[in-house]
């Protein structure tokens, strides 16, 4: 059965939600603050590497893992 997964950002908080039918969403876990994933958030100036996507996979025994269709990148401010 197919999952829908996003992350919504709304100003400086963040957090993930999950579907069945990608019309009804529930929330996953706690939210996150957004200007962490940025490279101005570093002391040094470092890169920080922090982008959006997802990975889904069996870390314990390494034999399951989920496979993506598409991934699709929607801001709301445009429409």
């Amino acid at each position: 059965m197919p999952v829908y997964l996003r992350l919504n950002i709304e100003g400086r908080r963040s957090w993930f939600e999950w579907s069945y039918d990608g019309k009804k969403y529930q929330k996953i876990g706690e939210n996150f603050d957004t200007t962490k994933f940025s490279d101005e958030y570093c002391m040094y100036g470092e890169f920080t590497g922090t982008f959006v996507g997802l990975t889904c996979a069996d870390r314990v025994k390494h034999r399951h893992y989920a496979d993506f269709d598409f991934f699709e990148y929607k801001d709301d401010m445009l429409d």
